[in-house]
């Protein structure tokens, strides 16, 4: 090696939710199982935000929306004073390249530091040819080197593994599929003089295989409306917009109790898939793991880290400080203090009015709309499925939390649109379409 740095491999599995990725449910996963063996797996890390683009952004600043400006999907402008990941490593001298797809364009100014920013068609898979050049020019590249990959394979719409059966989930065949793919890394990798860690962006509500799930999520969602052209989940929207919000009516508590109906032992939603509709633990609880030189091996952390750790987390495995501007705490120098872990339930919604935003934090998740009638708190100990909203219970606990959310909100300061130009936006919109946001 031309120098005492290690390289880095850092990989985002977008929508990997840690209890499949981990062992909690669905298959056995070697490659998981490796990080528990040879390196530090942090169990509960809790991402920023329900979607894509904030999280990203988050976990390559340090820093949480507000701060570094990327608030949604379609707020998706980083801010051009935020230091990146990339940015660090290429002065430090590393080579900085990074492979994506979804919605995470150079638009975002995701790309800033990195050498190479390609994005990839969304049908272009670790099953594909594309892999196979992926791994060679990693074998290839100078060192020192900084890889971010982002693999889309088990988002909604997923891409499987040739050998998935009709047995298994959906969800964990292909996360399955994609981390016996990325083994294939591991193999042609230098491990003593690389860094690998691997992520989520968020968690996911999936469909768990069963006919009473699929019936409920067809029935709320996807039954044809005679004559009007509309499907059941767009009249309970309308019911909702001109009935029930200006009433100060709120359906979400209603909902999240249908879980209990669940014929599965793992959280879901009981009525729908996807993400970014709320920040439930399945839907913000992603794995962080990484081994390599200098990271302890054998050590798995189930205490509450935040997505924002990442950032400096890494610098620190390759010997490299992250600013103090960050809100992230390396998890690998001393003692890990728990700091409140601040979420955002957002999607492609351009009306802010109807974002959530919340904290979890001292064993409490407290949840509040902006304009919607909905606050909700969850005592994680006793309810860790988080099924009973005990918001009248414990008044003291929700201003304390209240208030930490409040004031990180209002550190935002940002009006709609202010970086993002015309035909980015318009770019935007067609690449969201594309994938399914829109």
């Amino acid at each position: 090696m031309a120098t005492d740095r290690p390289n880095v491999l850092f990989v985002c599995i977008d929508a990997l939710r840690s209890d499949f990725a981990l062992g909690e449910y669905g298959s056995e996963k070697p490659f998981f199982e490796f990080f528990e063996r040879e390196g530090t797996v942090f169990d509960t890390t809790v991402a920023a935000a329900s979607s894509t683009t904030p999280c990203v952004a988050s976990y390559m600043t340090g820093t949480y929306p507000p701060d570094h400006g990327v608030l949604s999907l379609r707020d998706f402008t980083l801010d051009r004073e935020t230091e990146t990941l990339a940015e660090v490593f290429d002065a430090a001298g590393y080579a900085t390249r990074a492979d994506v797809t979804g919605p995470i364009t150079a638009d975002t100014g995701l790309d800033t530091g990195f050498d190479s920013y390609d994005y990839r068609r969304r049908d272009e898979t670790v099953y594909t040819d594309w892999f196979e050049e992926f791994k060679r020019d990693v074998a290839d590249s100078d060192e020192p080197w900084f890889q971010y990959l982002h693999l889309w394979e088990a988002h909604v719409h997923r891409d499987l593994p040739p050998d998935a059966t009709d047995d298994e989930i959906e969800y964990d065949a292909s996360v399955r599929g994609v981390a016996e793919k990325l083994e294939e890394l591991l193999e042609i990798l230098d491990l003593s003089e690389t860094v690998v860690a691997v992520t989520g962006d968020h968690g996911e509500s999936i469909h768990d295989g069963t006919l009473r799930h699929r019936a409920s999520v067809v029935g709320f969602n996807q039954v044809p409306i005679p004559l009007t052209g509309k499907r059941t989940r767009h009249v309970r929207k309308d019911v909702y917009d001109r009935y029930l919000e200006p009433r100060g009516i709120e359906l979400e508590d209603y909902y999240n109790s249908l879980r209990r109906f669940s014929a599965v032992d793992f959280p879901n939603a009981f009525h729908r898939v996807g993400h970014s509709y709320h920040v439930y633990d399945f839907l913000t609880r992603v794995p962080f793991v990484l081994a390599g030189p200098g990271v302890p091996a054998g050590r798995r952390v189930g205490d509450q880290v935040r997505q924002v750790d990442v950032f400096p987390t890494l610098l620190s495995a390759a010997g490299l400080d992250a600013s103090d501007d960050v809100s992230g705490q390396d998890l690998l120098d001393g003692p890990i203090e728990h700091r409140p872990a601040y979420l955002r339930g957002v999607g492609s919604e351009q009306d802010r009015g109807r974002w959530l935003d919340g904290v979890r934090y001292d064993g409490w998740k407290f949840v509040k709309g902006r304009d919607r009638n909905l606050r909700q708190l969850f005592d994680l100990e006793a309810d860790p499925e988080e099924l009973h909203n005990v918001i009248d219970d414990h008044p003291d606990v929700v201003e304390r939390l209240e208030g930490m959310v409040d004031e990180h909100v209002a550190r935002e300061g940002r009006t709609d649109g202010d970086d993002i130009s015309a035909e980015a936006e318009e770019r935007m919109t067609s690449r969201l379409e594309e994938l399914g946001y829109l």
